[in-house]
C-alpha cells in the first residue's frame, strides 16, 4: 500500500514538474506567436496601402513612414510634412482612392487588381513604352527628380544627377517645351523596334526610349 501511495505521489509530482510547466510553456509560445502575427507588416499591396492610410489617420506618423521605401535621411521631412492632421487626412483619403487601381510592376511584368483579384496584365507592345514615358513625365511634373533621373537611359544618367536634372527643367525653357511635346507624344503612334521605341513628333523630332534590363528608359526628348 505504501508502494502504491508512493507511486501515485511520484506520478503527481512528475505531472506537476513536467506536464504542467510544458502546458504553461505551450501557452506562452502560442501567446508569443499571436503577438508576432499581430506585429507582422502587411505584404499584400492593398493591405500595405490600407495600413499606411490608417497609420496616418491615427497620427502614427512613424509607423506610416516605416511602410514607405524612404531612407533614414528622409524621415525628418516626412514627419514634419505629416505633423499636420489635415495633411494626414488628405493623404489617407488619396491613398484609399487610389487603392482600387493599384498595379504591381516589375521588368516585363505588370499585375493589376480586378474584380476577380490580382491578374497579370498582358500589355500590347506599344503600351509598355507609353507607360514608361507617362511615368517619366509624371515624375518630372511632381518634381520627383530622383525618380525621374532613375527613368533615364544609362548614358543620360551618367551625364546627369537628380539635382542637375532639376536645374535643367527649372531654368532651361527648352526643357519645359520638350516635356510638353513628350506629353503630346503619348497620344501619337509609337514605333516599337528591336530594343527601342520611338514616338515621332514631326519636323524630324521624336521621343526615344531604349530597352535596358527589361525596362524602357528615356533616351531622348527632342
Amino acid at each position: 500500500m505504501r508502494h502504491r501511495a508512493w507511486s501515485k505521489t511520484a506520478i503527481g509530482w512528475h505531472a506537476r514538474a513536467g506536464i504542467l510547466p510544458a502546458m504553461r510553456m505551450n501557452r506562452s509560445l502560442v501567446f508569443c506567436l499571436l503577438l508576432t502575427a499581430c506585429a507582422t507588416t502587411p505584404r499584400e499591396p492593398a493591405s500595405v496601402a490600407e495600413a499606411y492610410a490608417r497609420a496616418l489617420e491615427e497620427g502614427r506618423v512613424g509607423d506610416a513612414f516605416a511602410l514607405t521605401v524612404g531612407g533614414a535621411e528622409e524621415e525628418a521631412a516626412f514627419l514634419e510634412r505629416y505633423s499636420d492632421p489635415g495633411a494626414r487626412s488628405a493623404r489617407a483619403a488619396d491613398v484609399r482612392a487610389g487603392a482600387p487601381l493599384l498595379e504591381a510592376r516589375a521588368p516585363s511584368l505588370t499585375v493589376a487588381q480586378s474584380t476577380q483579384g490580382w491578374r497579370v496584365v498582358e500589355a500590347r507592345p506599344a503600351d509598355v513604352p507609353r507607360a514608361a514615358l507617362r511615368q517619366f513625365i509624371d515624375s518630372v511634373e511632381a518634381r520627383d527628380w530622383k525618380a525621374a533621373w532613375g527613368q533615364l537611359a544609362g548614358p543620360l544618367r551618367a551625364r546627369y544627377t537628380p539635382e542637375r536634372l532639376r536645374e535643367d527643367f527649372e531654368r532651361e525653357p527648352l526643357a519645359k517645351e520638350r516635356l510638353r511635346r513628350a506629353r503630346l507624344a503619348l497620344n501619337t503612334h509609337v514605333r516599337v523596334g528591336a530594343g527601342e521605341a520611338v514616338f515621332p513628333l514631326g519636323d524630324e523630332r521624336a521621343v526615344r526610349l531604349v530597352l535596358e534590363e527589361g525596362e524602357y528608359r528615356i533616351a531622348a526628348l527632342e
